[in-house]
C-alpha cells in the first residue's frame, strides 16, 4: 500500500512589499504598496503590506483610490530586478530541502518533502524553512501542508501573515466547507456568481451537490467534475518538476508587447493548442490534464488547470479547457505578456480505452475514430508532417 504524499505550498507574503521592507528596514510597520507611480495616479497596486491591507487597500486597486483610503501610504516604484533575485534566493534555499520542487510562480512553490518527513516531521520542516527565510532575507512566508497540492495550496492561504496549517482530507468538513465558494482555489471571480446562482454559496455546498447535469450545464462537464472532486479534498500529487517529454508537454507565446485584447489571446491560444496536439500525437501521447499559464509585464504568473476523465490529444479538447480557465480569470483591462498551454498527466495513446455509455452518439464516435485513420494512413504513407490536425472553428453562415 503506497503512504500518503505530503506536499508543502509554500506563499511569499506581500512578497513585492516584503522585499522592499528587506532592502530599506525604515518601511516597516509602516503602510506600503509597490505600483506604478504617475502624476494621475492611475497606476495599480501591485503587493500591498498588511498594515496597508487594514485600510482596505487590495492588489490591482488603483493608487489614487488607494489613497483615498490611507492618506499616509507610501508608494513604491516596483523594482522587478530585486524581487526576482530574491525570487533566485528562496528558491536555492528551497532545492537545499529538496529537489521535488514545482515553481508556481516567482513567490510560490510546491514542495513534496515526503522522503524528508521520514527523518524530520513536516511541521518541524515546516517551521525551519519559515524562521529561515525570515531571520535570513526578512520574507515571511505562509506554509500550507496536505496529500495533495489543492489541499497545501488551500492551507497556505487560512493564515496569513506567517502561518502554518495542516490540511487533512478527513478535516475538510470542518475547515474547508464552511468557507465561501469564492475562496476555493480554481473558482474565478466569472465562476462564483454562476455558482451561487445555482444555490451553491460554500464548498460544502459544492461538495454535496446532487443536481450534476445542472452543475455540468452551468460551468461545463470538465469543470464540472474538477470542481467537485476538489471540493471533497482531492488534488494531483504529481509535481511538474522540470519539463521532460515523459512528464509533461507544453508551449507557450511571449507577445512583442503586452496584450489586452481578449480575441487576439484567445486565437493565440488555437495556435497553441495545435501545437501541444501536434506534439502530444507525435508522442504518442495523451494528457489527462490541460493547463493554462498566463504572465502579466510586473511578473505575476497564473497556472491554472482542470483534469479530463478521459486523456487526451484531441486540439479541440485542449483548446476548450485553455479558454474556460482564460475566461474565468481574465479581467477587463488585464495586460498579458505571455500565454500558454501545459499537457500533463501522460498516458500511452493505446493505454487508453474509452468507455462508452448509451448516451453516447455512436455515429459521432465511428467519424471521430475513421478521422484518426485516416490521419494515420496519411502519416504512413507520406511522412509525419504531411498532413496535421488542427482546431476548427465553426463560424457560421
Amino acid at each position: 500500500m503506497n503512504k500518503a504524499k505530503i506536499i508543502f505550498h509554500i506563499d511569499m507574503n506581500c512578497f513585492f512589499a516584503s522585499c522592499e521592507r528587506a532592502e530599506n528596514k525604515d518601511l516597516i510597520g509602516k503602510p506600503i504598496a509597490v505600483a506604478h507611480q504617475d502624476p494621475l495616479y492611475r497606476g495599480i497596486i501591485l503587493s500591498p503590506s498588511y498594515e496597508a491591507r487594514k485600510y482596505g487597500i487590495k492588489t490591482t486597486m488603483l493608487v489614487r483610490d488607494a489613497l483615498l483610503l490611507c492618506h499616509d501610504l507610501i508608494i513604491i516604484e516596483p523594482k522587478m530586478h530585486l524581487y526576482k533575485e530574491y525570487s533566485k534566493r528562496f528558491f536555492e534555499y528551497l532545492y537545499s530541502i529538496t529537489p521535488q520542487i514545482e515553481v508556481a510562480s516567482i513567490d510560490e512553490g510546491y514542495l513534496d518533502v515526503s522522503e524528508n518527513s521520514k527523518t524530520e516531521h513536516p511541521l518541524e520542516l515546516a517551521k525551519r524553512i519559515q524562521d529561515y527565510l525570515l531571520d535570513k532575507y526578512n520574507l515571511p512566508c505562509s506554509i500550507g501542508i496536505g496529500p495533495n497540492k489543492f489541499l497545501a495550496k488551500m492551507g497556505s492561504n487560512l493564515k496569513k501573515p506567517l502561518g502554518i496549517t495542516v490540511l487533512r482530507k478527513r478535516e475538510i468538513d470542518i475547515y474547508l466547507w464552511p468557507l465561501p465558494i469564492e475562496s476555493m482555489y480554481g473558482v474565478g471571480k466569472k465562476t462564483a456568481p454562476k455558482l451561487r446562482a445555482i444555490g451553491i454559496n460554500t464548498i460544502g455546498d459544492l461538495a454535496q451537490f446532487k443536481n450534476f447535469e445542472l452543475l455540468k450545464e452551468t460551468v461545463g462537464e470538465a469543470a464540472a467534475n474538477s470542481l467537485i472532486s476538489r471540493a471533497n479534498g482531492n488534488g494531483s500529487t504529481e509535481l511538474m518538476v522540470g519539463e521532460t517529454d515523459n512528464l509533461s508537454v507544453s508551449n507557450a507565446h511571449t507577445f512583442d508587447n503586452p496584450v489586452f485584447d481578449l480575441t487576439l489571446v484567445k486565437e493565440t491560444l488555437k495556435v497553441i493548442a495545435n501545437t501541444v496536439s501536434h506534439r502530444l500525437e507525435r508522442q504518442g501521447k495523451q494528457a489527462q490534464t490541460i493547463g493554462l499559464i498566463l504572465k502579466y509585464p510586473d511578473l505575476r504568473q497564473i497556472n491554472r488547470s482542470q483534469s479530463l476523465e478521459i486523456a487526451s490529444s484531441n486540439p479541440g479538447e485542449i483548446y476548450d479547457i485553455a479558454e474556460e480557465i482564460l475566461e474565468d480569470v481574465f479581467e477587463p483591462g488585464d495586460q498579458i505578456r505571455l500565454v500558454g498551454i501545459s499537457a500533463t498527466r501522460l498516458r500511452n495513446a493505446r493505454e487508453e480505452v474509452k468507455q462508452f455509455s448509451i448516451f453516447d452518439n455512436i455515429s459521432e464516435i465511428d467519424r471521430e475514430e475513421q478521422i484518426r485513420k485516416l490521419l494515420r494512413s496519411v502519416k504512413k504513407n507520406f511522412g509525419e508532417n504531411s498532413i496535421k490536425r488542427g482546431y476548427y472553428e465553426y463560424k457560421g453562415k
